[in-house]
């Protein structure tokens, strides 16, 4: 519309142009003929208005015949008279005229041009607006409507308009980039790179930082017993419990792109981590710590159900633990750690005695593994024999680590690192068969009455099919089933599911006898007891050292002495260590006996020596030997 009213007015304003331009042409031609030229005089004419005396304004014009005139009045009184077509032509044919017009014809055409080419770009325009239209709609973006204006600024608007809601899904996209899915908190790459951003001004500032590493307790047992949906309803409750603290103490820092908090992050499975920017007083940290503990203890509310779990955290401060945002995390990973070994429910601020045991843990986990794939271990032996006679009922294989650098290292120190890396399968696998092959031999030897026991973990119980398990070993060393036990521990027993259970009846079934280790310290009940599919239990040693100093413990040995003589189970008591233990064991009724006055961890070799060499009919006819302590008579 603009130029439409552009052109409109450009040419009304030419028109008024040549008008002026043409009265004033035409006058000034007309003195200049009247000059130069003899005009007519004594004509009898009429006067005339022709079309165009409108434009001419002070002249005045005559006719006659076919002939029109400009009547000039002279000073003399006498009219003089010119030919119209004359003047006409002098005034077109004047340089003037001439560069006049075609300056103004060539406006008007660049006016003509210049409004085709705007309706060219307004139909552009049109179209883009279209197509930004379309956008718009295919994307659900509501625009208001812009009445009564040019298409240019409708494009502007609805620009502005699909520009605000790039930003918008920019920021969510942001925000689902470094955001957990199921929590909504950062993950952990961008929890690391705030860290490191916060460390650097900490730096600057000599200022100190605290980080917070927050590992769940008993989630486990929530997924197993509820399933995953409850266990991801856990994590987001305890999420919104992690936010609440964090405003709680004023740590809010959001991101200014994506606005998602900063200090607080999900790092995966069942951890979080609180970064604390300004640490004034490193009593904040512990502070804090034992506000998230409270917190987490409370009961979680789960459709209809109450479920109770806790929280082990590790505490490490900038500078003074770590200076990196990688290691800082680690060493409040290992205080965490340290939280549970000591009994979960707690907090630890790191210190670099934990660095050293976590150094040490990972420097034999690298060993175990090499020792594995080399196959530098070895089996000892424990004779376990009855009370009455000294007869040899079973051998326990035990096994030994004996590191080219460090010599023997203890299995209560490797163990555990094997267990909870996984490494106790294929140790354990190294271990049953070496057992049965031992064994083997000196069943060929004539100790037909003689078992091996195995000490099986819960790691394996878990991940082995424990009946194809052991029947795999004894169909490669050709060892009787008979002659094979499997040490299982009271805690893990209790805790063995159902499907653990049927394969422990099948390995009893088949002639392998389940012994029960520890008994006493895993909380049993005696219902629980009475279903397992077991033979022997093993009073662990706690009872036997505190038997003659106790009478509360000599109560419980003998109540579980006549337990086992009801249910038919075998009584074996372990740890005993002095003569005086031993004969209280065997007035209790308890029928064998393990520990260091009966023997201590024998080679194979040791074994064969004091047993076979010499003994053999005795074994023949007993299938079994004597192993007579020193110091019992």
């Amino acid at each position: 519309m603009s130029n439409a009213i552009r052109l409109t007015s450009t040419l009304i304003l030419g028109a008024l142009f040549v008008v002026i331009l043409l009265h004033l042409s035409f006058k000034s031609h007309v003195f200049e003929l009247l000059a130069t030229t003899s005009a007519t005089e004594h004509l009898t004419t009429s006067m005339v208005s022709p079309w165009y005396s409108s434009l001419l304004h002070g002249l005045s014009f005559a006719a006659k015949g076919n002939s029109t005139y400009v009547v000039v009045e002279s000073t003399l009184g006498t009219p003089k008279y010119l030919d119209v077509n004359t003047v006409w032509y002098a005034v077109f044919t004047s340089p003037i005229t001439l560069i006049a017009i075609t300056t103004l014809l060539a406006i008007i055409a660049y006016l003509f041009k210049s409004e085709r080419r705007y309706r060219c770009q307004d139909e552009d325009i049109n179209e883009v607006n279209n197509d930004v239209g379309g956008i718009l709609a295919r994307l659900e973006v509501s625009s208001a409507p812009l009445h009564h204006k040019s298409s240019l600024a409708k494009l502007s608007h609805a620009i502005h308009d699909l520009s605000s809601h790039l930003a918008r899904v920019k920021r969510h996209s942001e925000s689902q980039i470094f955001q957990d899915k199921l929590t909504k908190l950062i993950d952990r790459h961008a929890y690391i790179d705030h860290i490191e951003a916060k460390l650097k001004q900490a730096e600057l500032a000599q200022q100190k930082c605290g980080l917070l590493f927050i590992d769940l307790d008993g989630f486990k047992q929530v997924n197993d017993s509820f399933g995953h949906s409850f266990g991801d309803e856990i994590l987001i409750q305890v999420a919104a419990r992690l936010s609440n603290t964090v405003r709680q103490y004023g740590l809010e820092d959001y991101h200014p792109i994506h606005g998602l908090e900063q200090n607080l992050s999900r790092l995966g499975g069942d951890e979080f981590s609180l970064f604390i920017p300004k640490l004034s007083d490193p009593s904040l940290c512990t502070e804090i710590a034992q506000s998230i503990l409270s917190d987490i203890e409370r009961d979680f509310l789960l459709g209809n159900k109450l479920v109770k779990i806790g929280a082990s955290i590790g505490i490490a401060v900038y500078p003074d633990s770590a200076a990196t945002p990688n290691s800082l995390l680690q060493m409040a990973d290992v205080a965490m750690y340290r939280a549970k070994t000591d009994g979960r429910g707690i907090f630890k601020v790191y210190s670099p005695e934990m660095g050293s045991k976590m150094r040490r843990y990972h420097y034999l986990l690298e060993e175990l593994r090499l020792a594995i794939s080399a196959q530098s271990f070895y089996l000892s032996f424990q004779p376990i024999v009855h009370v009455e006679d000294c007869a040899i009922d079973y051998f326990e294989a035990l096994i030994r680590w004996n590191h080219p650098i460090e010599g023997q290292i203890p299995p209560a120190e490797f163990i555990p690192i094997a267990e909870e890396s996984n490494l106790i399968l294929e140790l354990g696998d190294w271990i049953l068969l070496e057992s049965c092959r031992q064994m083997c031999a000196w069943h060929n030897a004539g100790m037909k009455k003689v078992k091996i026991s195995v000490n099986v973990s819960g790691i394996q119980l878990k991940h082995r099919k424990i009946f194809e398990w052991v029947s795999t070993a004894l169909e490669k060393t050709g060892l009787p089933a008979t002659a094979l036990m499997l040490e299982i521990t009271e805690s893990t027993l209790i805790k063995a599911s159902n499907e653990t259970i049927s394969q422990l009846q099948q390995c009893r079934d088949a002639g392998i006898s389940i012994a029960i280790d520890d008994f006493g310290t895993g909380f049993s009940s005696l219902s629980t007891l009475a279903d397992l599919p077991i033979d022997v239990i093993k009073i662990d040693k706690l009872f036997i050292t505190q038997a003659n100093s106790n009478p509360k413990y000599r109560k419980i040995l003998n109540s579980i002495s006549e337990l086992g003589q009801q249910l038919e189970l075998k009584i074996v008591a372990e740890g005993v260590e002095q003569t005086e233990q031993f004969e209280l064991v065997k007035n209790l009724g308890i029928s064998c006996v393990q520990g260091y006055l009966v023997s201590r961890p024998e080679s194979s070799n040791n074994v064969g020596s004091k047993v076979l060499n010499g003994n053999v009919n005795h074994i023949a006819a007993t299938g079994t030997s004597i192993w007579l302590p020193e110091q019992v008579g």
